[in-house]
């Protein structure tokens, strides 16, 4: 394949000065460039986590404002997602194509973080909701500014798939750990105690630690990526205008069934999961009754299990990609489901810190199952980029990886709408503070509802997901055949 045809079809041209790609990366490198996803592990399991009880619980927004806010900002971010890829692939500068959009979004992405968690304590209504909606679409543009071409970096630095593989390995387990930081940072420092969840002043204190974490991570990162410029690839415009080449390779991505059915379970398993995480601290406060010490044990355990998940996806490598999903799936809509239903017929009496252990038994296993499924499910992405080459002979993993964030962002918001008009739904009170704060009384069938819906509601949602996920069909034996056909017609283009 010669020059030409590469533009023609919106390729990668290698650049001269990356001829380095072939030789080791060093373990320091790639170290250095793990650290990167402390931004994006620390914002999000912040905003997981603790913004919607934040905004309700703490400053009075109702649930359904609340969840209009975050979700408008996330669901705008998804839509410029594949911008911003796109935009990312095709970019030339001295520095390369990555590391100045990287560069340009820290300050704003710590900065961000700790607003959303630092609203006036005199704005309410309509000029709260405001503010939050402007902050945090600011803060989600901040995050994907840096993360989507920090992700890309991490692909086109080396061509070694140990090598790609240990990058993965370093920013799973990175992002994992400063997940597991910022919520002890939270639940163990910052908000322990009594009543802790509902001291204002310290959600911007926490959000400060938190924005620090971040930003030492991202530093770290591109020096790094600056230490390995000379592996990157240039960016290159696509013959026939951005603008064609970019909704061409949209039409394309939809052309491909494998990425349709990725994309549709995508989007059910990150609502199922948004409704879940957004709506953990109503229930473990309301629900199970739990102190904030319990509470942080049960969330705490969530990311243990993230962390031990890795290790068990590679035990089940020899089972297809989309059974591997399969058992991870299951496993996760039954740990969100069982406890409650469990608890509503009586079957679990237990309180405190037994009922606690009990729990994050649970949380355990749910994270250890969500951890296989994102492992497995990213290699089935990766596979359906070879089976798009094969089918319209070019690669398009800018776009795909795009794709990805969108579904899992543009979900993730829908999710957190749905958790604040749920609150609205069963009658969460609006100011809890002057219902009586953590000690509020709740009727028994806002408590019910509030376990249902965080609980089996939202396994029901997951569950639909599994059954779109049997529409992807690239499986073993289809990606060997279709590697080897690739192989073939490369060589054919070099004679």
């Amino acid at each position: 394949m010669n020059l030409e045809t590469d533009l023609q079809q919106g390729a990668t041209v290698i650049s001269p000065t990356a001829t380095g790609r072939s030789s080791r990366l060093s373990v320091g490198l790639q170290f250095g460039y793990g650290l990167g996803q402390l931004l994006d592990g620390a914002s999000s399991n912040a905003i997981n986590i603790f913004l919607l009880f934040y905004l309700t619980a703490v400053c009075g927004l109702s649930g359904s404002a609340a969840g209009i806010a975050i979700s408008a900002g996330l669901v705008i971010d998804a839509i410029v997602d594949p911008v911003i890829g796109f935009i990312s692939d095709s970019w030339r500068s001295r520095w390369g194509r990555r590391l100045p959009f990287m560069i340009a979004a820290v300050i704003p992405a710590s900065i961000s973080l700790v607003l959303i968690f630092s609203l006036p304590k005199n704005a309410s209504g309509t000029a709260l909701f405001i503010l939050v909606m402007i902050v945090s679409l600011l803060l989600r543009l901040s995050i994907s500014l840096f993360n989507l071409p920090y992700l890309a970096l991490g692909a086109e630095v080396t061509d070694n798939h140990k090598e790609r593989m240990a990058i993965a390995a370093w920013r799973w387990g990175l992002g994992m750990a400063a997940g597991l930081v910022a919520v002890a940072l939270g639940f163990g420092v910052f908000l322990k105690g009594p009543g802790g969840l509902m001291h204002r002043d310290a959600y911007a204190t926490f959000a400060m630690a938190c924005a620090a974490l971040m930003a030492i991570g991202a530093i770290s990162s591109i020096v790094a990526g600056y230490k390995m410029r000379g592996r990157m690839h240039e960016g290159v415009n696509a013959a026939g205008g951005n603008r064609a080449n970019f909704i061409a390779g949209i039409i394309e991505l939809f052309k491909n069934a494998s990425f349709r059915a990725l994309f549709a379970s995508a989007i059910l398993f990150f609502v199922s999961l948004g409704v879940s995480l957004s709506l953990g601290l109503h229930a473990n406060t309301f629900f199970w009754h739990l102190e904030t010490n319990e509470t942080q044990l049960v969330t705490l355990s969530l990311f243990v299990g993230l962390l031990i998940g890795a290790p068990l996806a590679g035990l089940l490598r020899r089972f297809e990609k989309r059974t591997t999903v399969f058992i991870g799936w299951i496993g996760m809509m039954l740990a969100m489901a069982i406890p409650v239903v469990l608890r509503l017929l009586g079957l679990v009496p237990l309180s405190h810190m037994p009922l606690a252990l009990l729990l994050a038994s649970f949380s355990l296993f749910n994270g250890a199952m969500l951890s296989i499924v994102a492992v497995a499910f990213g290699a089935m992405m990766a596979d359906a980029v070879d089976e798009h080459e094969f089918l319209f002979h070019t690669r398009r993993e800018g776009l795909y990886f795009a794709g990805w964030t969108f579904a899992a962002k543009m979900s993730a918001g829908i999710g957190t709408l749905l958790a604040g008009l749920i609150l609205q739904f069963i009658g969460f009170p609006n100011d809890l503070a002057a219902a009586g704060g953590l000690h509020a009384s709740l009727s028994p069938r806002t408590v019910e509802l509030l376990g249902l819906f965080a609980g089996p509601g939202a396994a029901a949602i997951g569950l639909t997901g599994i059954f779109v996920i049997f529409g992807y069909r690239v499986n073993r034996r289809r990606h060997a055949e279709i590697i080897a056909a690739l192989s073939e017609r490369r060589i054919g283009s070099l004679a």
